[in-house]
Order: C-alpha cells, then structure tokens, then sequence
C-alpha cells in the first residue's frame, strides 16, 4: 500500500469517527432540548394550577375553557374529561 493510500485510508478513518462523534452530540442536543421542552411544560402547567386556585370560581372555570380549546388530543381530552372538542366556525 502506498503512502498516499494510507493517508487516505487514515483520513477515512478520522472522518467516520468525526462524524460518529458529531451524530451522538446532535442527539444529545435534542434530547437536552426535548428535556427543556418538557420542564418547562410542567412548570408552566403547575403555575397556571396555583394561578387558578387563587381566582373566583367563575373566573378559574373562565381561564380552564380557554385552556381546553388548545388541548385537541382525543385521549388527553378523555384524561382531563373535559369532554369533545367542538369546533365553531
């Protein structure tokens, strides 16, 4: 094997373990993201909770139903059981 040859057989090398490298940063960048994401859901989620408990009746049941209308998954509709979303026009 020549020396040109291997210098390419070892820059081949050298890029497959660069970009080995790089795919496991971007994975760990979005799952750091995703991670973010769901911390912040939480703690906005338990925020609007306590904001809720310190409003009138009338007015907590007010700020839900505009909550509701954001919430479209069939599923988390049933866990919350806040029943169909209707959609007007």
């Amino acid at each position: 094997m020549s020396r040109t040859e291997k210098k390419i057989e070892a820059l081949a090398r050298e890029i497959e373990q660069k970009t080995a490298v790089l795919s496991d940063l971007n994975q760990k960048a979005k799952e750091e993201k995703r991670r973010a994401d769901t911390r912040r859901k939480i703690i906005y989620g338990a925020a609007f909770l306590a904001y809720t408990n310190d409003l009138p009746p009338e007015k907590a049941e007010k700020a839900f139903s505009g909550i509701h209308k954001h919430i479209t998954n069939k599923k988390d509709r049933q866990f919350l059981e806040i029943g169909d979303l209707t959609i007007s026009k």
